[in-house]
């Protein structure tokens, strides 16, 4: 146990004090804030000013008619100029080429069908953000409601006072304590999922390729000379998966402050999900207490999440599931001598993987589906699965899913770490010789 422990050291030490790992633990949530926060700023932002062209045949929405609101009864203008877009209406189709050499950047085509089904033809010079064509169709959509409740006879202001649209209040009858939120509660466990998956892939083959690398520089052999085979390899794994472990901690420290910040500056704090505002914070400094705070519909989800069974799942199944792929990846590295020889075994191990992660996609969207149940007991892709069935909460019914799931995962694990233990005390110290499927069947029964 001392030297396992010596080399758990080694290899976390190693790899914590190099420059990349230091680099990526302060750059990565950097990159990862601004990557979020470009991809929202590129996607509803557009400094260009468009001209719109809005070519109605028929002439109903022509700008005399949706204009003049206070005439219709509208509560505010149809196609309001603004800094960003100009609207401009005519009854005379232009040909492409016309449009091409006008001041125009976007041309509606509106037709017979546009007022039955509201398709319409949108053509552009450039590309407009989506922002921009949000608004473009919220303005199409509201004009053509009124030219609809006009067609029929209707007032505006009748039509709006009656307009109702349709919320369903979801209510399980099985579990009446879990209201509508259950698909957001799969939601955070996917994130979890998410990291487990990541970090699978990531540090499990940095176990493969170390020892592919020690293997290849002949170093291995004068390790094994001091200890055993599978202490080298036990070592290895935990130790790699030490740093990852550090790595992610400091990743979620590092993004939350970021993200922070980010909200602070951009002044949206009170609008990321489980910030409090100012009022909830002053009534529940006035006395309102939890009462008080559950009024924030964001923080009342919050404390429907079981964060104390997400947490405590997701150390043991990000340790568990850490561990079962790491030691296949080690062995795949001690059964190979480069790194391209890899490839006939990785399948074993990715397609369990990948399968598990696009099962919790699915969960996601449909919580109580069977595939959770099944593919959440199964060790390959229960560490992955899980997660999703254990933000929806565990009770008496099901509980004994978890049970299972855990107790197939340590057997599994012991398993797995037995093979390839016996796979890597042999294949370490064989050079030049191709490893085959029949030749790991061979090195795991080997005796000596």
């Amino acid at each position: 146990m001392n030297k396992i422990a010596l080399i758990i050291k080694r290899e976390y030490l190693v790899r914590v004090k190099k420059k990349s790992f230091i680099i990526m633990t302060f750059l990565g949530p950097l990159l990862f804030t601004a990557l979020m926060v470009g991809a929202v700023l590129v996607a509803t932002s557009d400094s260009t000013k468009h001209n719109v062209l809005i070519v109605d045949p028929s002439g109903y929405l022509i700008a005399q008619e949706v204009a003049d609101y206070k005439k219709n009864g509208l509560e505010r203008p149809r196609f309001k100029d603004s800094e960003d877009l100009v609207y401009e209406f005519t009854t005379i189709t232009p040909t492409e080429e016309d449009f091409k050499n006008s001041h125009h950047t976007l041309w509606v085509q509106i037709d017979s069908v546009t007022y039955g089904d509201g398709m319409t033809e949108f053509f552009v010079k450039k590309l407009p953000s989506l922002g921009v064509q949000d608004q473009i169709q919220e303005e199409l959509e509201s004009a053509l409601e009124q030219w609809r409740v006009k067609k029929f006879g209707m007032d505006w202001k009748t039509y709006q006072s009656v307009k109702q649209g349709v919320t369903l209040n979801l209510h399980n009858i099985e579990k009446p304590d879990e209201g509508d939120d259950l698909r957001m509660r799969a939601g955070v466990g996917f994130g979890f999922a998410l990291v487990i998956y990541m970090f699978i892939f990531i540090y499990g083959v940095q176990v493969m390729r170390g020892v592919i690398e020690e293997k290849t520089s002949r170093v291995i052999e004068v390790i094994i000379s001091s200890v055993k085979p599978f202490q080298l390899m036990m070592g290895k794994v935990i130790g790699i998966g030490l740093v990852g472990l550090t790595q992610v901690i400091l990743w979620a420290i590092f993004s939350g402050v970021a993200f922070t910040i980010v909200a602070a500056i951009m002044g949206t704090t009170a609008e990321v999900p489980g910030t409090l505002n100012g009022q909830a914070l002053a009534q529940a400094g006035a006395g309102g207490s939890m009462s008080a705070l559950e009024n924030n519909e964001s923080l009342s989800f919050l404390l429907n999440v079981p964060w104390f069974q997400i947490i405590f799942a997701f150390i043991f199944y990000f340790i568990g599931g850490f561990l079962l792929y790491a030691s296949l990846f080690a062995a795949i590295g001690a059964a190979v001598d480069s790194e391209t020889d890899t490839q006939q075994f990785m399948p074993i191990v990715t397609i369990p993987l990948i399968f598990g992660f696009i099962v919790s996609e699915f969960l996601w969207q449909n919580p109580e589906g069977t595939m959770g149940t099944v593919f959440g007991i199964i060790p390959l892709t229960s560490p992955v699965v899980m997660m999703v069935k254990t933000s929806m909460g565990w009770n008496a019914g099901n509980i004994w899913q978890l049970i299972l799931s855990v107790v197939l995962l340590i057997a599994t694990f012991i398993g797995t770490v037995w093979m390839a233990g016996r796979i890597y005390r042999v294949g370490i110290l064989m050079y030049g010789k191709k490893a085959t499927y029949k030749e790991l069947w061979k090195w795991m029964w080997y005796k000596g």
